[in-house]
């Protein structure tokens, strides 16, 4: 087992203590929310949530332990979570900024708690998220993926090598299943209930199954394609993209890209619910321009590592001495 870089370690170490306090946190709010017998939506969902939420830190401590073990896996797991997370916390800061400078004097008719309070919780998520940042830089360095390899497992020199899919393919590959994945979870909950708008058409409750359906399924399979170097998955994730990109474009600057939020709220029963919802309206240029912006850059990440990934298909397929 290769001895591990000082960064590597605290980096694991890390990983592994917010997962744990993730998991602390979120089953405390879990067991308070329980105290609650209101049967209504969504309150009926609350702990359950919550439990899935605090559950979600576990595959953390898994990670955590598979990077002390120098397993090649767990790097590319961290790979993932350092994205995951870094997400999750970048647009938490900003709508919890938005809400602070944007909304606290609208008159909600709900309690927000104070600006300086949000703010607080705000500069938390904006450190989680350089923590996720630093986690992605140390573990996709070229020294520490030597670090992870296993020498234990080295062929005679004349046994094919082949190449495997570029890091950051795979890791989109596998973001692309988890989120696959996640939204099958949800169906019941959320993905089935809501209807699907394409451009300017908002579909009714069938054709948007179908719709939904089918882009997971496309998720999917393009994320196995992926990681199995398929080419025309690469294609194929790439017309993916560019279709939502200019699908969302197009219903986000929309007219009836309001009504049709409205009637996500009202088909999930969070207008009642969450009256604040129902007041926090946001220029629909900002909404697209945050939507828009990542998956540009994604779409222009996959361009860049096209004739990455095709080298690595073709010598997957003829492997070198």
């Amino acid at each position: 087992m290769p001895k591990l870089s000082l960064s590597v370690r605290v980096a694991a170490a890390s990983i592994v203590f917010l997962s744990v306090a993730h998991i602390i946190f979120w089953a405390s709010l879990a067991l308070a929310a329980r105290s609650n017998d209101s049967s209504e939506f969504p309150h009926s969902y609350l702990f359950g949530a919550l439990c899935v939420f605090s559950a979600a830190g576990v595959p953390g401590i898994v990670v955590g332990v598979g990077l002390f073990r120098s397993t090649n896996w767990a790097r590319v797991a961290a790979l993932v979570l350092s994205v995951l997370v870094g997400c999750f916390c970048a647009f938490s800061a900003l709508a919890l900024f938005i809400v602070s400078f944007g909304t606290l004097s609208l008159g909600l008719g709900v309690e927000i708690p104070q600006k300086s309070d949000l703010l607080r919780v705000g500069i938390v998520y904006l450190l989680i998220f350089a923590l996720a940042v630093w986690w992605l830089v140390v573990f996709s360095r070229k020294s520490v993926a030597a670090q992870f390899s296993s020498p234990s497992r080295a062929k005679p020199e004349d046994a094919p090598k082949k190449s495997p899919c570029p890091p950051p393919i795979a890791l989109l590959a596998w973001l692309m299943i988890i989120s696959s994945s996640l939204s099958a979870v949800s169906w019941s909950l959320i993905v089935g209930k809501i209807p699907a708008m394409l451009f300017l058409h908002i579909f009714s409750p069938g054709p948007s199954k179908l719709i939904w359906l089918a882009n997971i399924l496309l998720f999917a399979v393009c994320g196995v394609g992926l990681l199995k170097l398929q080419r025309w998955s690469y294609d194929g994730t790439i017309a993916l993209h560019l279709f939502w990109l200019v699908s969302l474009l197009a219903s986000q600057l929309s007219s009836n890209y309001q009504t049709y939020a409205l009637l996500c709220l009202k088909i999930l029963d969070l207008r009642e619910a969450y009256p604040v919802l129902n007041r926090m309206h946001f220029p629909q240029w900002v909404s697209a321009t945050t939507t828009a912006i990542p998956t540009a850059l994604l779409i222009g990440g996959l361009v860049y590592y096209r004739r990455r990934f095709f080298d690595a298909v073709q010598n997957s397929r003829h492997p070198s001495s």
